[in-house]
Protein backbone atom coordinates (compact mmCIF):
# COMPACT_ATOMS: atom_id res chain seq x y z
CA UNK A 1 0.00 0.00 0.00
CA UNK A 2 1.41 3.54 -1.35
CA UNK A 3 0.35 7.24 -0.43
CA UNK A 4 -2.35 8.17 -2.14
CA UNK A 5 -3.71 4.22 -2.47
CA UNK A 6 -7.77 5.26 -1.48
CA UNK A 7 -10.17 6.60 -3.72
CA UNK A 8 -13.68 7.11 -2.90
CA UNK A 9 -16.64 7.04 -5.58
CA UNK A 10 -20.60 6.15 -5.26
CA UNK A 11 -21.80 2.74 -6.32
CA UNK A 12 -23.46 2.25 -9.94
CA UNK A 13 -26.83 3.13 -8.80
CA UNK A 14 -25.74 6.17 -6.78
CA UNK A 15 -26.75 5.08 -3.39
CA UNK A 16 -23.79 3.58 -1.63
CA UNK A 17 -20.79 5.36 -1.23
CA UNK A 18 -17.60 2.64 -1.95
CA UNK A 19 -13.97 3.16 -0.34
CA UNK A 20 -11.60 1.80 -2.44
CA UNK A 21 -7.58 0.87 -1.94
CA UNK A 22 -5.39 -0.30 -4.75
CA UNK A 23 -2.04 -2.36 -3.51
CA UNK A 24 0.49 -4.51 -4.76
CA UNK A 25 -0.16 -8.09 -3.42
CA UNK A 26 3.38 -10.46 -3.13
CA UNK A 27 1.95 -13.31 -1.55
CA UNK A 28 2.70 -16.34 -3.76
CA UNK A 29 3.08 -14.02 -6.33
CA UNK A 30 5.91 -13.36 -8.65
CA UNK A 31 8.85 -10.88 -6.97
CA UNK A 32 7.13 -7.94 -9.10
CA UNK A 33 3.44 -8.47 -7.10
CA UNK A 34 0.13 -8.09 -8.90
CA UNK A 35 -1.86 -5.02 -8.50
CA UNK A 36 -5.13 -5.40 -6.98
CA UNK A 37 -8.18 -3.40 -5.77
CA UNK A 38 -10.08 -3.90 -2.85
CA UNK A 39 -13.42 -2.17 -1.44
CA UNK A 40 -13.38 -1.61 2.21
CA UNK A 41 -15.75 0.79 5.01
CA UNK A 42 -15.13 3.69 6.01
CA UNK A 43 -13.64 3.25 9.57
CA UNK A 44 -10.66 1.35 7.34
CA UNK A 45 -10.61 4.21 4.89
CA UNK A 46 -9.92 6.69 8.23
CA UNK A 47 -7.45 4.30 9.47
CA UNK A 48 -5.22 4.93 6.10
CA UNK A 49 -6.12 8.86 6.03
CA UNK A 50 -4.39 8.90 9.61
CA UNK A 51 -1.72 5.81 8.64
CA UNK A 52 -0.58 7.97 5.91
CA UNK A 53 -0.14 11.03 8.31
CA UNK A 54 1.95 9.09 10.43
CA UNK A 55 3.86 7.86 8.04
CA UNK A 56 4.79 10.24 6.28
CA UNK A 57 7.83 11.58 7.73
CA UNK A 58 9.84 8.17 8.43
CA UNK A 59 8.95 7.26 4.36
CA UNK A 60 10.26 10.28 3.49
CA UNK A 61 13.33 9.89 5.21
CA UNK A 62 13.94 6.11 3.93
CA UNK A 63 13.05 7.93 0.48
CA UNK A 64 10.06 5.96 -0.81
CA UNK A 65 6.15 6.41 -0.21
CA UNK A 66 5.08 3.18 1.43
CA UNK A 67 2.35 3.06 4.25
CA UNK A 68 3.99 0.94 5.92
CA UNK A 69 7.74 2.14 7.01
CA UNK A 70 9.47 1.16 10.17
CA UNK A 71 8.77 4.12 12.30
CA UNK A 72 11.86 3.98 14.53
CA UNK A 73 14.97 3.48 12.46
CA UNK A 74 17.81 1.64 13.87
CA UNK A 75 20.92 -0.36 12.91
CA UNK A 76 18.97 -3.82 13.29
CA UNK A 77 15.50 -2.85 11.79
CA UNK A 78 14.83 -2.80 7.77
CA UNK A 79 13.03 -0.04 5.70
CA UNK A 80 9.39 -1.70 5.07
CA UNK A 81 7.47 -3.26 8.24
CA UNK A 82 7.06 -6.61 6.51
CA UNK A 83 9.53 -8.12 7.11
CA UNK A 84 10.17 -6.35 10.67
CA UNK A 85 6.61 -6.78 12.60
CA UNK A 86 6.99 -10.06 13.47
CA UNK A 87 9.96 -8.74 15.61
CA UNK A 88 8.10 -5.44 16.45
CA UNK A 89 5.18 -7.83 18.09
CA UNK A 90 7.14 -10.25 19.70
CA UNK A 91 9.23 -7.56 21.01
CA UNK A 92 6.16 -5.94 22.37
CA UNK A 93 5.24 -9.20 24.17
CA UNK A 94 8.64 -8.73 25.70
CA UNK A 95 7.77 -5.45 27.33
CA UNK A 96 4.49 -6.69 28.05
CA UNK A 97 5.81 -9.02 29.93
CA UNK A 98 8.55 -6.84 31.53
CA UNK A 99 6.22 -4.24 33.10
CA UNK A 100 3.04 -5.61 33.92
CA UNK A 101 3.80 -9.59 34.45
CA UNK A 102 5.77 -12.12 36.74
CA UNK A 103 8.42 -14.52 35.93
CA UNK A 104 6.42 -17.33 36.45
CA UNK A 105 2.39 -15.43 35.19
CA UNK A 106 3.26 -13.56 32.08
CA UNK A 107 0.58 -11.05 31.37
CA UNK A 108 1.13 -13.02 27.45
CA UNK A 109 0.55 -16.81 27.91
CA UNK A 110 3.71 -18.97 27.32
CA UNK A 111 3.00 -21.51 24.48
CA UNK A 112 2.35 -25.39 25.37
CA UNK A 113 5.85 -26.07 25.32
CA UNK A 114 6.73 -23.24 28.63
CA UNK A 115 8.27 -20.88 26.03
CA UNK A 116 7.03 -17.37 25.39
CA UNK A 117 4.54 -17.34 22.66
CA UNK A 118 5.77 -16.22 19.10
CA UNK A 119 2.88 -13.89 17.69
CA UNK A 120 3.19 -13.54 13.93
CA UNK A 121 0.23 -12.03 11.75
CA UNK A 122 -1.16 -14.74 10.22
CA UNK A 123 -2.71 -15.44 14.18
CA UNK A 124 -4.74 -11.86 13.52
CA UNK A 125 -5.34 -12.92 10.17
CA UNK A 126 -7.21 -16.03 11.46
CA UNK A 127 -8.92 -13.83 14.29
CA UNK A 128 -10.18 -11.61 12.09
CA UNK A 129 -11.61 -14.02 9.88
CA UNK A 130 -13.88 -15.98 12.96
CA UNK A 131 -15.05 -12.43 13.94
CA UNK A 132 -16.00 -11.69 10.49
CA UNK A 133 -17.42 -15.08 10.71
CA UNK A 134 -19.24 -15.47 13.50
CA UNK A 135 -21.98 -13.79 15.56
CA UNK A 136 -21.64 -12.99 19.37
CA UNK A 137 -24.64 -9.54 18.66
CA UNK A 138 -22.12 -6.70 19.11
CA UNK A 139 -21.66 -3.47 17.12
CA UNK A 140 -19.63 -5.12 14.58
CA UNK A 141 -21.99 -8.33 14.06
CA UNK A 142 -24.50 -5.88 13.63
CA UNK A 143 -22.93 -4.41 10.69
CA UNK A 144 -21.96 -7.70 9.43
CA UNK A 145 -25.16 -9.41 9.92
CA UNK A 146 -26.77 -6.23 8.60
CA UNK A 147 -24.53 -6.66 4.83
CA UNK A 148 -22.30 -2.84 6.16
CA UNK A 149 -19.33 -4.32 6.72
CA UNK A 150 -19.26 -8.10 4.52
CA UNK A 151 -20.67 -7.03 1.32
CA UNK A 152 -17.98 -4.17 1.22
CA UNK A 153 -15.03 -6.86 2.60
CA UNK A 154 -16.56 -9.59 0.97
CA UNK A 155 -17.25 -7.77 -2.51
CA UNK A 156 -12.96 -6.95 -2.26
CA UNK A 157 -11.61 -10.08 -1.13
CA UNK A 158 -13.85 -11.72 -4.22
CA UNK A 159 -12.73 -9.45 -7.16
CA UNK A 160 -9.12 -9.66 -8.19
CA UNK A 161 -7.39 -11.33 -4.95
CA UNK A 162 -6.36 -14.72 -4.75
CA UNK A 163 -5.28 -14.55 -0.70
CA UNK A 164 -7.60 -16.77 -0.12
CA UNK A 165 -8.81 -15.26 3.28
CA UNK A 166 -11.90 -15.87 2.25
CA UNK A 167 -11.82 -19.38 2.31
CA UNK A 168 -10.93 -18.47 6.08
CA UNK A 169 -13.62 -16.73 6.35
CA UNK A 170 -16.38 -19.06 5.03
CA UNK A 171 -14.28 -21.86 7.21
CA UNK A 172 -14.75 -20.23 10.46
CA UNK A 173 -18.40 -19.44 9.54
CA UNK A 174 -19.03 -23.30 9.01
CA UNK A 175 -17.46 -23.74 12.82
CA UNK A 176 -19.50 -21.06 13.97
CA UNK A 177 -22.77 -22.75 12.57
CA UNK A 178 -21.73 -25.94 14.43
CA UNK A 179 -20.76 -24.11 17.81
CA UNK A 180 -24.12 -22.08 17.45
CA UNK A 181 -26.14 -26.22 16.82
CA UNK A 182 -24.09 -27.34 19.35
CA UNK A 183 -25.27 -24.62 22.16
CA UNK A 184 -29.29 -25.27 20.77
CA UNK A 185 -28.44 -28.85 21.46
CA UNK A 186 -26.99 -28.64 25.00
CA UNK A 187 -29.48 -26.11 25.83
CA UNK A 188 -32.36 -28.47 24.62
CA UNK A 189 -31.25 -31.01 26.87
CA UNK A 190 -31.67 -29.22 29.43
CA UNK A 191 -35.21 -28.79 29.34
CA UNK A 192 -35.41 -25.63 26.44
CA UNK A 193 -37.97 -25.47 24.30
CA UNK A 194 -38.14 -23.72 20.68
CA UNK A 195 -40.88 -21.27 19.08
CA UNK A 196 -41.07 -20.15 15.55
CA UNK A 197 -43.03 -21.61 12.51
CA UNK A 198 -39.31 -23.95 12.17
CA UNK A 199 -39.06 -24.27 16.18
CA UNK A 200 -41.25 -28.02 16.32
CA UNK A 201 -38.53 -29.15 13.06
CA UNK A 202 -35.48 -28.25 14.75
CA UNK A 203 -36.79 -29.70 18.21
CA UNK A 204 -37.67 -33.31 16.51
CA UNK A 205 -33.77 -33.26 14.53
CA UNK A 206 -32.24 -32.19 17.89
CA UNK A 207 -34.20 -34.87 20.19
CA UNK A 208 -33.59 -37.56 17.10
CA UNK A 209 -29.76 -36.67 17.52
CA UNK A 210 -30.19 -37.06 21.58
CA UNK A 211 -32.08 -40.66 21.09
CA UNK A 212 -29.38 -42.30 18.42
CA UNK A 213 -26.61 -40.78 20.74
CA UNK A 214 -27.60 -42.44 23.38
CA UNK A 215 -27.63 -41.59 27.78
CA UNK A 216 -25.28 -40.09 29.32
CA UNK A 217 -22.06 -40.16 29.98
CA UNK A 218 -21.47 -41.40 26.25
CA UNK A 219 -23.72 -38.39 25.27
CA UNK A 220 -20.86 -35.79 26.74
CA UNK A 221 -17.78 -37.83 25.31
CA UNK A 222 -18.66 -38.46 21.86
CA UNK A 223 -19.03 -34.97 21.03
CA UNK A 224 -17.26 -35.43 17.90
CA UNK A 225 -19.62 -37.90 16.50
CA UNK A 226 -22.77 -35.27 17.56
CA UNK A 227 -21.12 -33.09 15.40
CA UNK A 228 -20.84 -35.21 12.47
CA UNK A 229 -24.80 -36.41 13.20
CA UNK A 230 -25.95 -32.08 13.02
CA UNK A 231 -23.32 -30.72 10.57
CA UNK A 232 -25.98 -30.70 8.15
CA UNK A 233 -28.58 -28.79 10.15
CA UNK A 234 -26.04 -26.47 11.14
CA UNK A 235 -24.95 -25.48 7.35
CA UNK A 236 -28.49 -24.14 7.38
CA UNK A 237 -28.20 -22.09 10.45
CA UNK A 238 -28.03 -18.54 10.10
CA UNK A 239 -28.18 -16.49 13.30
CA UNK A 240 -30.17 -13.35 13.64
CA UNK A 241 -31.53 -10.65 16.18
CA UNK A 242 -35.11 -11.77 16.01
CA UNK A 243 -34.56 -15.21 15.06
CA UNK A 244 -32.46 -17.94 13.73
CA UNK A 245 -32.77 -19.07 10.34
CA UNK A 246 -32.58 -22.80 9.21
CA UNK A 247 -32.51 -21.79 5.59
CA UNK A 248 -34.47 -23.50 3.12
CA UNK A 249 -34.30 -21.47 0.12
CA UNK A 250 -37.96 -23.34 -1.29
CA UNK A 251 -39.59 -22.03 2.10
CA UNK A 252 -37.95 -19.43 2.77
CA UNK A 253 -40.51 -16.27 2.38
CA UNK A 254 -37.12 -13.73 2.31
CA UNK A 255 -36.56 -15.24 -1.34
CA UNK A 256 -40.68 -14.51 -2.30
CA UNK A 257 -39.86 -10.75 -1.71
CA UNK A 258 -37.40 -9.81 -4.43
CA UNK A 259 -35.50 -11.96 -6.86
CA UNK A 260 -32.30 -12.09 -5.03
CA UNK A 261 -28.57 -12.09 -6.61
CA UNK A 262 -27.51 -15.43 -4.22
CA UNK A 263 -31.01 -17.54 -3.56
CA UNK A 264 -28.35 -19.78 -1.50
CA UNK A 265 -28.06 -17.84 1.25
CA UNK A 266 -31.20 -15.78 3.07
CA UNK A 267 -31.87 -12.24 3.18
CA UNK A 268 -31.94 -11.50 6.80
CA UNK A 269 -33.13 -7.96 7.02
CA UNK A 270 -36.32 -9.23 4.76
CA UNK A 271 -36.71 -11.35 7.53
CA UNK A 272 -40.57 -12.24 8.83
CA UNK A 273 -39.17 -14.66 11.72
CA UNK A 274 -43.20 -14.99 13.21
CA UNK A 275 -44.21 -16.63 9.46
CA UNK A 276 -40.97 -17.88 7.73
CA UNK A 277 -40.97 -21.76 7.54
CA UNK A 278 -37.55 -21.33 8.46
CA UNK A 279 -37.82 -19.24 11.26
CA UNK A 280 -36.70 -20.68 14.74
CA UNK A 281 -36.92 -18.41 18.37
CA UNK A 282 -34.94 -19.18 21.37
CA UNK A 283 -35.01 -17.76 24.95
CA UNK A 284 -31.60 -15.57 23.41
CA UNK A 285 -33.84 -14.06 21.37
CA UNK A 286 -36.40 -12.81 24.18
CA UNK A 287 -35.08 -9.33 25.07
CA UNK A 288 -35.05 -8.34 21.40
CA UNK A 289 -38.29 -9.12 21.54
CA UNK A 290 -38.94 -7.22 24.77
CA UNK A 291 -37.17 -4.11 23.48
CA UNK A 292 -39.19 -4.29 20.12
CA UNK A 293 -42.29 -4.65 22.31
CA UNK A 294 -41.75 -1.65 24.35
CA UNK A 295 -40.11 0.85 21.29
CA UNK A 296 -43.68 -0.06 19.43
CA UNK A 297 -45.88 0.72 23.22
CA UNK A 298 -43.61 4.16 23.12
CA UNK A 299 -44.36 4.65 19.64
CA UNK A 300 -47.81 4.48 20.12
CA UNK A 301 -48.49 6.44 22.91
CA UNK A 302 -46.77 9.57 21.24
CA UNK A 303 -48.69 9.19 18.46
CA UNK A 304 -52.29 8.62 20.16
CA UNK A 305 -51.30 9.90 23.66
CA UNK A 306 -53.99 9.26 26.59
CA UNK A 307 -56.64 11.65 27.16
CA UNK A 308 -56.20 14.05 29.90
Amino acid sequence: MRRGCLSTARSEDGLIERHRVRSTLYKSRLSTGEVASWVTIEPVADAIAVLERLSDSAARATGNDTLWPVLRRSAVTTAHLSSEVVRQLNAFRDHLNAAFGEADIPVVPSGPDGKPWRITTRQFRRTIAWHIANRPFGTVAGMIHYKHASVAAFEGYAGTSASGFRAEVEAQRRLGQLDDLLDYFDRRQGGASLSGPAGPRIERALDDAAARLGPLPAMIADRARLRVMLASVARTLHVGPLADGFFDPATALCLKRVTPPDPRHPLTTLCEPTRCPNACIAARHRPAWEKAAADARALIAAIDPPAP
